[in-house]
């Protein structure tokens, strides 16, 4: 997603939680070759959801940048251990 490229995926684990259906990409059933091959094709045949598709897989992946990501931790860790936050 990071790349801006359309993400096919299946319904397993974490994967929902990454990918919306629609907008950053497509969901399929687990060994569903067939809606695989149909997702595919749909995005061949239709170039005109690829922007879209992209810069929604571009901002959806900038949520986990590991920077953002690190300093959010260590401002939890501090927290818990009772320290005041600190102000970058």
């Amino acid at each position: 997603m990071a790349t801006g490229l359309p993400v096919i995926t299946t319904r397993h684990s974490g994967l929902p939680e990454q990918v919306t259906d629609g907008a950053n990409g497509f969901l399929v059933e687990e060994g569903d070759y067939h809606a695989l091959a149909e997702k595919i094709l749909h995005l061949a045949e239709h170039p005109e959801l690829l922007p879209a598709m992209s810069e929604e897989g571009r901002r959806h992946a900038s949520r986990y940048d590991s920077t953002l990501l690190i300093g959010r931790q260590l401002e939890a860790y501090r927290e818990l251990a009772g320290r005041p936050a600190r102000r970058e």
